[in-house]
């Protein structure tokens, strides 16, 4: 396979990345496309289509070889899964499957095609190997079962965000909206609950650091 396009968002590393695609709706990134690839032809009738599926490439060493068993972060960090029964970036290929929503498609000024979405768990600089339009009518099935991930104490908490209007003021009314659904889904480990820690997440270039006590997250700083 190849790389088709690269993905280009504000958050450059895992720790805050959305555990599941969708679950930070505001989360704006672009999907851009390489030279080869950016023959507007290619996309003739996607603008009918709302959702898109994407086909990427984990980002982790080589040496991280196949594990036949893993420890889903929502289940602790300390409980084994089979590998095929979760979505971890350790597989055999290490290939990931998001589906996202479709906000625009454009040529940029480099005359490279792109398609901006949103919802995506995905980090900055994400190789793309492959789009395909969502076909609602053969691609949802919200009533079957969801295994461990659907289990109530396992489908994770919102905390409330706390944000100074000073910091709000640093960043554009969409990334604000974008962050604070990242921050709300709480990025910390799901063992560490530690009211004096000070945690940084990257985002939109800068440093955000918070802390989170009794289900409330404060942002303290942004520089």
């Amino acid at each position: 396979m190849k790389r088709i396009a690269t993905y280009k968002s504000s958050l450059p590393e895992k720790f805050g990345v959305p555990r599941q695609s969708g679950l930070a709706p505001h989360l704006i990134g672009t999907i851009v496309f390489e030279k080869e690839f950016s023959d507007p032809d290619a996309f003739d009738g996607l603008e009918e289509f709302e959702r898109l599926w994407i086909i990427w490439k984990f980002d982790v060493k080589e040496d991280d070889s196949f594990r036949a068993k893993v420890r889903p972060p929502r289940l602790g960090g300390n409980t084994y899964m089979g590998v095929f029964a979760t979505r971890s970036p350790f597989r055999p290929n290490h290939l990931g499957l998001t589906c996202v929503k479709i906000e625009e498609i454009r040529k940029n000024d480099e005359g490279l095609m792109e398609i901006a979405v949103s919802g995506a768990d995905m980090t900055d600089g994400t190789e793309v190997y492959d789009v395909k339009p969502y076909l609602p009518y053969a691609d949802a099935y919200p009533d079957v079962k969801g295994g461990f991930a659907q289990k109530e104490e396992n489908l994770g908490h919102i905390l409330e965000v706390n944000m100074p209007d000073e910091i709000r003021s640093l960043f554009a009314d969409e990334e604000v909206r974008g962050l604070i659904e990242i921050l709300s889904l709480d990025p910390r480990p799901s063992y560490q609950n530690d009211p004096d820690r000070i945690y940084g997440l990257s985002y939109a270039g800068r440093n955000i650091k918070f802390i989170v006590s009794d289900g409330i997250l404060q942002v303290i700083d942004a520089s």
